[in-house]
């Protein structure tokens, strides 16, 4: 798939989780806890949720073209490494061999507690796809309603098969509560948190592998080598949100740091550009939630201000 396609692909996931609606009402399932990109074995799946009330996974997989043979592979990858859940795939259109090879896998593998669909992507909603694609990245968010509110519904049932007992209750357990002494659940809560803040930053959506040795928050800051990171209690002590740029995007940071005090008057007034870094660092607030409320805020302002150069055509 070429990369405009990827991107295309990616604009219908987060069509899907700012409008899961669309998907629940087709297969009778609530998504919850969805996330973007979820490593599953050797691959990613477009979207993961879970069915809480039931346990189980449903994994997503989703093209904006005709099923072919790589999203088949995927397809049939996830159902050989796991025993239970939903696997649903989205598609222009099916080939019916394509379809009977996961028939036949699940009617050999009676084992596995899986129901899967097929869903059909209406030809309108793959152009939207296409038009959003050309907007600026920041715009993209507050924009998909284009796609729910055509004439058309954007997906269809083509094709189902289930083997999962109406009675059957899944393994999965969902966790309630964090442990803020643990680093990786301070980041995880985190994210969490700017999806609500900030959901137009896209890249809050695609769930991340949190090393419980590094306290910083990493998100992908529009250009390849570019990246924000959040700490909400750093090694210093400090909570602190940097704009990092790698050595091959010196230009552009001497760029930012040439125009500094722009920056502080626009972002914040302690604002420093150092060591190919933009950003601060403040005082943790007494209650996790201020401290994030407040990175949150200067993220926004740090979008607003240097979002253009960094994420338009990018």
């Amino acid at each position: 798939m070429s990369k405009n396609g990827s991107e295309k692909e990616f604009i219908l996931t987060l069509f899907l989780l700012k409008y899961p609606e669309y998907l629940e009402d087709l297969i009778g399932q609530k998504l919850e806890l969805a996330e973007a990109e979820v490593p599953i074995g050797r691959r990613k799946v477009d979207l993961y949720a879970i069915n809480v009330s039931r346990r189980l996974p449903i994994f997503i997989e989703s093209q904006v073209n005709q099923s072919d043979q790589r999203h088949l592979e995927k397809v049939l990858e996830i159902l050989d490494g796991t025993s239970e859940g939903t696997i649903i795939w989205i598609a222009s259109g099916f080939n019916e061999s394509y379809l009977q090879r996961v028939r036949s896998y699940m009617k050999s593998h009676k084992h596995k507690y899986i129901d899967f669909y097929a869903l059909r992507l209406h030809e309108q909603a793959i152009l939207w796809a296409s038009d959003l694609n050309k907007l600026y990245k920041l715009e993209v968010w507050g924009k998909l309603h284009c796609i729910r509110d055509s004439a058309y519904p954007p997906l269809e049932l083509y094709d189902s098969y289930s083997q999962v007992p109406s009675t059957h209750t899944g393994r999965i357990i969902v966790k309630t509560k964090y442990d803020f002494k643990r680093t990786e659940d301070v980041k995880q809560y985190m994210l969490e948190k700017l999806r609500g803040y900030v959901p137009h930053l896209t890249n809050v959506w695609k769930a991340k592998k949190h090393n419980s040795h590094d306290c910083q928050l990493s998100l992908g800051g529009g250009r390849n080598g570019v990246n924000f990171k959040l700490s909400a209690h750093n090694k210093y002590g400090q909570a602190s949100i940097y704009l990092h740029f790698d050595q091959s995007q010196a230009e552009l940071y001497h760029s930012y740091e040439s125009k500094i005090q722009e920056l502080q008057a626009n972002i914040h007034p302690v604002l420093v550009a150092k060591d190919r870094k933009i950003g601060l660092g403040f005082h943790p607030q007494d209650e996790l939630d201020d401290t994030i409320r407040r990175l949150a805020n200067i993220l926004e302002r740090m979008l607003k201000v240097m979002g253009p150069e960094l994420y338009w055509g990018k």
